[in-house]
């Protein structure tokens, strides 16, 4: 085995099942979750709110996306107060539309609208450019 020099199974064994353990509670805990809106009128809606939109395209089965969350909710955290959320699993039927018109190809995938709903700023794949989303938002 060349994952431990530990020759002993019985003293492999914990240790596995340990970093398992900890693997299965990391995907649990940094999951992305469920789209924050119910269907594509909703979604439009928020867009067409006048405010300053921060659209997120996520896979609660991608790696980046899980690893992105931390970044994401600080990012909230500093965000304008005008600023609207928009959280869209690519997996649910309502953010077919918006995966067309945002090309998110990849996930995930990051996009702040202006004011009028225009694309400023957008980012696919990868974890999050927190420092260029905060400067889109600023200027919207």
């Amino acid at each position: 085995m060349a994952m431990l020099p530990i020759k002993s199974w019985s003293k492999r064994i914990p240790l596995y099942v340990g970093a398992g353990v900890i693997g299965l509670v990391a995907v649990l805990v940094l999951q992305p979750g469920d789209s924050n809106v119910a269907s594509e009128v909703e979604a439009q809606s928020l867009i067409a709110s006048g405010n300053p939109v921060f659209v997120e395209l996520f896979s609660n089965n991608c790696s980046a996306c899980l690893a992105s969350q931390p970044i994401v909710r600080s990012l909230e955290d500093e965000m304008p107060a005008d600023t609207e959320i928009l959280k869209l699993n690519v997996q649910d039927t309502h953010a077919r539309m918006f995966i067309r018109e945002y090309k998110a190809y990849l996930t995930p995938t990051f996009v702040v609208l202006g004011r009028d709903g225009e694309v400023i700023w957008r980012q696919s794949g990868g974890l999050l450019n927190k420092g260029a989303a905060l400067e889109a938002l600023e200027s919207a």
